[in-house]
């Protein structure tokens, strides 16, 4: 059969990765992680993962088109291992309906090795692939993880794992959201309400040696979507005027709420680790806290409002 030409440019382009899915309503409060001096505490430690290194590469194929100096990769220097199943964890504060998006190029053995984006949202006590049973791709805006120039449930390797496997030339920007859903969807199979999400890239190689550059991360961006009426399971989703903000002594002033005894504060810092949980008051102090970017959730169970605190 033969194909339209924006077809076959959208082949060329993309290759082995998935069509659009991903909702972007209002993508804000933005963190971008770029590997590089200042950010190890968003990434576990890879000594226990020999295979991926953070640098600046010395592969011909990663130089070519890559953006920055200083990357997650599998080997700065050397041929990927045989054998290899290494990963490394980022621990993702969860907002509503985030959306994690990153830069990346591959050259592996097809449909032997490759590169798989798996999650967490109990803490690292299991994993599911990104396309594993909740993802919910072409089903409108039904709950589940959605993705962006990814890779399908059929890119598989030889045991089946779906997989960026292959030769991607260019750098390619790929994107996961971890969609709450449509009011008209009020159901979903998988529960993205937790506070944090664990995401892992992990590598996997066969018995067979290669000499190819294996799997280079530039960066990865998470954003926090705030699509008005896309959450079905509260009734009201919104940020409350918090003064000022940002802050230089530490202390935020929250607004009054109608019956705010009945509602609770969380703060979250910038990986996710959750620093206050205790009743709603209107007046915030961060001390001892250093300077930096902050996520709050505050709700009764049934009203919910969230946003983000800035301390310069």
């Amino acid at each position: 059969m033969k194909k339209a030409l924006f077809t076959l440019l959208t082949l060329v382009l993309f290759a082995k990765v998935g069509i659009t899915q991903v909702y972007d309503g209002d993508p804000q409060d933005s963190i971008i992680v770029r590997f590089s001096n200042g950010m190890p505490n968003y990434v576990a430690d890879t000594a226990t993962s020999p295979v991926w290194q953070i640098g600046v590469t010395h592969k011909a194929f990663f130089v070519y088109g890559s953006s920055g100096t200083r990357a997650m990769m599998t080997d700065t220097l050397n041929p990927y291992p045989v054998n290899a199943n290494n990963f490394f964890v980022l621990k993702i504060h969860n907002g509503i309906n985030t959306i994690v998006d990153f830069w990346h190029k591959y050259q592996t053995d097809s449909a032997h090795d490759g590169g798989t984006v798996e999650f967490s949202n109990d803490h690292g006590a299991t994993w599911q692939n990104i396309m594993g049973a909740c993802n919910s791709n072409g089903a409108t805006c039904m709950p589940g993880v959605k993705t962006t120039n990814f890779y399908s449930a059929t890119d598989t390797l030889g045991d089946g794992t779906p997989a960026f496997s292959g030769i991607h030339d260019s750098v390619i920007y790929s994107r996961f959201q971890f969609l709450i859903g449509c009011p008209e969807q009020p159901t979903s199979i998988c529960d993205f309400t937790t506070d944090t999400f664990y995401v892992r890239f992990r590598f996997e190689s066969d018995s067979t040696s290669d000499t190819l550059a294996g799997w280079r991360i530039d960066s990865v961006k998470i954003e926090y979507d705030l699509y008005v009426g896309a959450v079905p399971i509260v009734n009201k989703y919104n940020q409350l005027l918090v003064v000022p903000n940002p802050t230089t002594d530490f202390t935020f002033q929250f607004p009054g709420l109608e019956n705010e005894e009945d509602y609770t504060i969380e703060v979250f810092n910038a990986i996710g680790e959750k620093i206050v949980s205790k009743p709603y008051s209107k007046k915030l102090n961060l001390n001892y806290q250093p300077v930096g970017i902050y996520y709050y959730k505050v709700t009764n169970g049934k009203d919910y409002y969230s946003g983000q605190l800035q301390v310069e």
